[in-house]
């Protein structure tokens, strides 16, 4: 029944039965079902302002609401929201909740074990230049997003025939951005070693391929330093 916007009345207007029927019965039909849609005699679809609203404990799970509808109700003393033409029901959580961390899949990158830190076959030189040490790939799955957290390791070696006064620093990129950098810069004389060890926590990741990647870059010195026992570790977690 569609609204009619009511007429307005003059002295000596005597109205007939079709003007009670539009402008009396229908009108108060249309309140009836009106279902606050925004139109003429529908009401303003936004319901405010509200500051408190009080929901009954439904006796029952109510029906799907239906195509690009939401229903939020109480069951249980426990708010709930279900949408859509089939969804199910589900409970909102509370300020106060927890969630366990699962551990869906661990990607580890090949690590490199030299027979002597004195070596510089097979190990990966550390210039003035940012340079990869080891890197790994990582498919994120499911539909959310889920939390990576990403772990490199190695040893910087200055070996045999380079001269004191070498420092090195690292960093991590996740997927081509970097996230973590030492804030510090270790010196490595000759003979001497430095083990670096990053970790970082990459939150919401997305589903999709990812990459991390743990780098090295040297100043000072001569000759390059070496990397070696390096490793890299990506976990995917979830709750």
């Amino acid at each position: 029944m569609a609204w009619t916007t009511p007429k307005t009345w003059a002295d000596g207007d005597i109205p007939d039965a079709d003007d009670l029927n539009t402008h009396i019965k229908d009108n108060l039909n249309a309140l009836s079902t009106h279902a606050h849609s925004g139109a003429a005699g529908d009401g303003s679809a936004a319901l405010a302002p509200i500051s408190t609203v009080t929901f009954a404990n439904q006796g029952s799970t109510p029906s799907a609401p239906g195509s690009s509808k939401v229903a939020v109700f109480s069951e249980s003393e426990t708010m709930k929201v279900r949408a859509g033409a089939s969804g199910a029901a589900v409970a909102i959580s509370l300020a106060t909740h927890t969630h366990t961390l699962a551990e869906i899949q661990t990607v580890e990158a090949v690590v490199n074990v030299p027979a002597s830190p004195s070596s510089t076959s097979g190990n990966v030189g550390i210039g003035t230049s940012m340079v990869t040490v080891e890197s790994a790939t990582i498919t994120v799955g499911g539909t959310g997003k889920n939390a990576i957290v990403i772990t490199g390791v190695f040893t910087a070696a200055n070996h045999t025939g380079n001269t004191d006064g070498h420092t090195a620093r690292a960093q991590l990129v996740w997927n081509g951005v970097v996230v973590l950098v030492t804030s510090y810069s270790a010196q490595i004389d000759n003979n001497e070693l430095c083990t670096f060890v990053l970790t970082h926590l990459e939150p919401d990741v997305a589903a999709g391929s990812k990459t991390g990647t743990i780098q090295a870059q040297r100043s000072g010195g001569t000759g390059d330093l070496y990397a070696w026992y390096q490793g890299l570790a990506l976990l995917e977690a979830d709750d």
